[in-house]
C-alpha cells in the first residue's frame, strides 16, 4: 500500500505501518544522518508492512538497502518483527537491541507447542486463579505466534546499554533504558535536537501494558515502569515520538499522568482485597469487568493486575497468602 510518511522534525520521518490487530498502526522512525540512515523499529513482518516501509523509503529517495543502523526499542512483534527481513535485504545494517530483549526473542521462538504442553505455564495460570482449563489451547496464542509475521533477529549485531551514545553519520543517538513494558525496553534520545523516540514507553492516549507473565514470573515490572517514567523526566525534550498515537511535546506531563493512573488503579485493587484476600484473576474480573471478551484480553488484564498486586506487596501495602495452591493478596 502507498505509505503515509511525515517529516516531524528536520530529517526525521514518521512512517505509519499497518498492523493486522489493534492498534492497527505502528509508527516507526527514519532518521537522515547526512551520509547515513537510521531506522527505529520495524513493524511486523507482513508483506503489506514491508511493502509500505519500502514505499516510504522511496519517498525520501532511498532504498531499504541504503539503511545503516537499525534500533529496536524492544522485542515485541510490531517493533522488531521484520528485523531479520531487513537484515537479509540490507546485510550491511548494524542491528541494535538490549540483551534482555534478545533473551525474550529466543524464548518466544523456542515455544512451539500449545500452552497445555508447558507445565510451568499451566502452574502459573492456576496459581493466580486463572481458569485455564475452560479455554481451548489455540485461543491462548496470539494470531501471529509461530508464523512468519514474527521474524526477528535472534541475535543483534550489538547490544544496547543504558547511557550508550551511538554515532550515526552526524547524529548522536543516546540510549535510555526504560524497563517496564518490556524488561529491555529502551528509548532513543537525540540531545541536540531535543527529540525522544519512545517506543511503547510513553504513549499519548493509551496506557502501555505492564504485566507479570509465565515467561518471567518474578520481578517487579510495574515498579520498573514507574521508575522509568521518573527517569525520562530528567531529559530536556521538546518533541516526543511514540510508536502509537500522535507526536506530542510535554513528556513530563504524560509521564506523571501514567504514574498517577497506576497509583489510582492500585488503590482501586487494594480496596477490593481489604476485607478478604483474592487472587489476581478475581481482582481483574472486578476491575476490568467480567463481560464476554477475547481470552487474550482476559489474560492481559489478569497479568497486569498481578503486576499491581506484586508492587503493593513489595512496597508493603499488601501481603500474599498461599492457600491450596492459589496466591491470594490482601491489603495491610
Amino acid at each position: 500500500m502507498p505509505a503515509k510518511i511525515a517529516e516531524v522534525h528536520p530529517g526525521i520521518y514518521e512512517i505509519f505501518l499497518p498492523l493486522p490487530m489493534r492498534p492497527t498502526i505502528i509508527n516507526v522512525y527514519l532518521v537522515d544522518c547526512h551520509g547515513a540512515w537510521a531506522l527505529i523499529d520495524t513493524g511486523m513482518n507482513t508483506p503489506d508492512s514491508v511493502a509500505t516501509l519500502e514505499d516510504a523509503f522511496s519517498q525520501v529517495g532511498i532504498r531499504l538497502e541504503d539503511l545503516t543502523v537499525l534500533f529496536g526499542t524492544h522485542h515485541h512483534v510490531d517493533h522488531f518483527g521484520a528485523s531479520s527481513t531487513i537484515k537479509r535485504r540490507s546485510p550491511q545494517v548494524t542491528a541494535l537491541l538490549h540483551q534482555l530483549e534478545t533473551e525474550r526473542i529466543n524464548r518466544m521462538l523456542s515455544l512451539g507447542g500449545p500452552i497445555s504442553e508447558r507445565p510451568e505455564a499451566m502452574e502459573f495460570f492456576r496459581t493466580n486463579g486463572f481458569p485455564i482449563e475452560k479455554h481451548p489451547p489455540e485461543a491462548m496464542r496470539p494470531m501471529w505466534f509461530g508464523t512468519d509475521m514474527y521474524s526477528p533477529l535472534d541475535r543483534p549485531d550489538r547490544y544496547l546499554n543504558d547511557g550508550d551514545v551511538v554515532p550515526v553519520g552526524d547524529r548522536q543517538f543516546e540510549i535510555v533504558w526504560t524497563p517496564g513494558h518490556a524488561p529491555g525496553h529502551c528509548v532513543i534520545y537525540l540531545r541536540k535536537e531535543k527529540v525522544m523516540i519512545v517506543g511503547d514507553h510513553l504513549l499519548p492516549k493509551i496506557t502501555p501494558h505492564v504485566g507479570l507473565y509465565p515467561s518471567a514470573p518474578t520481578g517487579n515490572p510495574l515498579g520498573d515502569f514507574i521508575n522509568s517514567q521518573m527517569k525520562v523526566q530528567r531529559f530536556d525534550v521538546e518533541l516526543v515520538l511514540p510508536a502509537h498515537g500522535g507526536v506530542f511535546h510535554d513528556h513530563r506531563h504524560r509521564a506523571n499522568q501514567l504514574i498517577e493512573h497506576h497509583r489510582y488503579r492500585e488503590a482501586e485493587m487494594l480496596d477490593l482485597v481489604r476485607r478478604r484476600p483474592k487472587c489476581a484473576f478475581e481482582v481483574a474480573s472486578q476491575v476490568f469487568g467480567d463481560e464476554e471478551r477475547p481470552i487474550a484480553h482476559v489474560m492481559a488484564a489478569t497479568f497486569e493486575t498481578l503486576a499491581h498486586l506484586e508492587l503493593a506487596r513489595i512496597e508493603g501495602r499488601a501481603r500474599r497468602i498461599d492457600r491450596d495452591g492459589v496466591a491470594l493478596y490482601q491489603a495491610v
